[in-house]
């Protein structure tokens, strides 16, 4: 979560971000429940989220929390943050993963969904959130898995598994660290009518589509349309990997 293209990404999407990516509030509303289980939250967590976007999770989080303290919501596009309400209850933050964890700070509890890919200096960050977390503490990256099952066009899906990394090869990296880690896989059945799910895809709504020209995206809308003439809603399964990773209670 550098200066890279993904920012110029996220610059163009902010104002429809939420759209493109809530599916639906029923799907939000599940996603975070599951955080909040797998966080183990209490009322007097300091929660830090890290790639937080428009604030999206860490808004229905105090939907169904009592959090005391405000949630640090930290990600490198301005645009992005701009989209949080300005309230006492989230605190935007405009710097990158990696940097923040170099900054002083302790917290009980720090989330990561769907970011760990734009992370370079991967183990650099487990060390400094290691560090960040009272004993205790629990850091929740979430990801998808090697391969989806979206209905997307063959070199979007083949793009990805290219890029996406696997959640072993993070779990290892966080036991190195001293992380006591365990996972869990979850699956959330979407159903969404086509026109709906083409349009996202159209906008670009995954970073990894921004990769694609719009000769090339116009290609794969069309092998979409070939494949999925007969259909006018898409069913298919989002696939969730929950890596809970906790700093033992000795120092």
């Amino acid at each position: 979560m550098t200066n890279n293209p993904s920012e110029n990404h996220y610059k163009k999407i902010a104002n429809i971000y939420d759209n493109l990516w809530s599916y639906s509030p029923e799907y939000i509303k599940f996603t975070t429940e599951k955080i909040i289980e797998h966080l183990h939250l209490t009322p007097t967590d300091i929660l830090v989220d890290i790639g937080c976007g428009t604030g999206i999770y860490s808004k229905e989080i105090l939907n169904q929390t009592q959090l005391q303290q405000p949630i640090i919501c930290v990600d490198p596009s301005a645009e992005m943050l701009e989209k949080i309400p300005t309230n006492s209850l989230l605190n935007p933050i405009k710097m990158d993963g990696v940097e923040f964890s170099q900054k002083p700070g302790t917290y009980n509890k720090i989330f990561l969904k769907e970011a760990i890919h734009y992370i370079e200096e991967k183990f650099l960050l487990f060390q400094n959130l290691w560090q960040k977390l009272t004993p205790g503490g629990i850091f929740l990256l979430l990801l998808l898995p090697p391969t989806i099952e979206y209905p997307l066009f063959t070199k979007a899906l083949d793009l990805y598994e290219q890029k996406q990394p696997h959640y072993q090869e993070l779990i290892n990296l966080l036991q190195k660290v001293g992380f006591l880690v365990d996972f869990d896989i979850i699956d959330y059945p979407l159903k969404l009518p086509k026109i709906q799910y083409f349009q996202m895809v159209e906008n670009r709504y995954m970073f990894l589509l921004s990769e694609f020209n719009d000769t090339e995206l116009a290609a794969g809308l069309k092998e979409m349309e070939e494949k999925y003439q007969d259909n006018s809603v898409l069913k298919f399964s989002d696939r969730m990997i929950f890596i809970t990773a906790t700093k033992p209670e000795y120092n």
